[in-house]
């Protein structure tokens, strides 16, 4: 396990290449493309040559941003001239995906800068605040320390992250500080309505379909307090819709009143099982459930993949989660 660093000490070593690579987690959320993309721009406006790579393609709703498309698929090797990888917003090197992992490993230097509690410190040099609630929070101090110019570009894509990850601001990990950082990334040039239209209020019509199928089959048990739904394998094809519109599911359901837990099981047809897990009381640490099946994440916000039948993951899963509901305060 590495050891952690400062934002200057990390400043002083991304100064030093002339070519790098910024790296995020697959199935990319708003943080993971926002920090991405942020700090691939800002580099290349410092003079560096930047490769921006993320596993999965950039989500429809985000490819509005400025410079989303310079955000490819990870090559099979890593180029050359490549002295450093950054992982952003990636607890751990598992979470990049195959080829990801692989290019992270055969990185001559690495680079973790992250805001998740179960980060491993897997790089030469680390930047992980816990507590924070996005990594586009943690990159901002970075971007200072470098100098780099925060412009209206690189705003948007740390206020996308920012605002995806606590919510809309409506999450209990939202912070007066965030709440500063959100205005000073408007007077960097964000536009406010049109950005949170772009995220919030346009969807494809494949999602209602997904939607019209979870409120349809959603399990809700002990007295409204848990609250699931499952996706068995060969649902996304017979709704006619991809993977992308199943990003969010556990936010469809995590709304009913009531509910302290909110958990999606998806079968992803190759004998993994990807679950998202979600709480909305503070008591209830879902992470901590996740780690005892692999996963991990944030203390209201986690998810596990595993390999099993769905049946027998969400089994064991619910158990435990109806262990903690036992254990728990209401």
């Amino acid at each position: 396990m590495g050891m952690m660093n400062t934002h200057r000490e990390i400043a002083e070593k991304i100064a030093l290449p002339d070519e790098m690579a910024v790296i995020s987690h697959m199935r990319p959320d708003g943080d993971a493309v926002g920090s991405t993309l942020a700090l691939g721009l800002a580099l290349k406006a410092l003079g560096k040559r930047v490769h921006m790579w993320i596993e999965d393609a950039v989500p429809e709703r985000f490819s509005f941003l400025e410079g989303a498309s310079l955000i490819i698929n990870p090559p099979d090797t890593l180029p050359e001239h490549v002295e450093c990888v950054i992982c952003v917003d990636c607890g751990e090197p598992k979470r990049l995906g195959d080829t990801g992992r692989s290019l992270v490993e055969s990185a001559p230097f690495t680079i973790n800068i992250d805001h998740h509690e179960t980060n491993t410190l897997y790089g030469d040099m680390n930047l992980v605040e816990g507590g924070a609630a996005a990594c586009a929070c943690v990159l901002v101090p970075l971007l200072d320390a470098l100098g780099a110019l925060i412009t209206p570009a690189v705003a948007q894509a740390l206020y996308v992250g920012l605002s995806t990850d606590t919510g809309s601001f409506q999450y209990g990990n939202t912070t007066a500080q965030d709440m500063r950082l959100a205005a000073r990334l408007i007077e960097c040039g964000v536009e406010v309505g049109d950005t949170n239209r772009r995220i919030y209020q346009e969807f494809p019509a494949g999602a209602f379909a997904v939607q019209r199928e979870v409120l349809n089959n959603m399990v809700i048990e002990e007295n409204g307090q848990l609250v699931h739904y499952s996706m068995p394998a060969g649902k996304c094809a017979e709704l006619g819709v991809g993977r992308e519109e199943t990003k969010d599911l556990v936010d469809i359901i995590r709304v009913l009143q009531g509910a302290r837990i909110a958990v999606i099981f998806e079968d992803m047809e190759n004998g993994l099982i990807r679950i998202s897990l979600r709480s909305k009381d503070p008591a209830i640490r879902v992470n901590d459930v996740a780690a005892q099946f692999g996963g991990g994440g944030h203390a209201m916000a986690a998810g596990i993949r595993v390999r099993g039948k769905l049946d027998e993951v969400r089994s064991a899963i619910l158990d435990a989660l109806r262990s903690v509901l036992k254990n728990s305060s209401v």
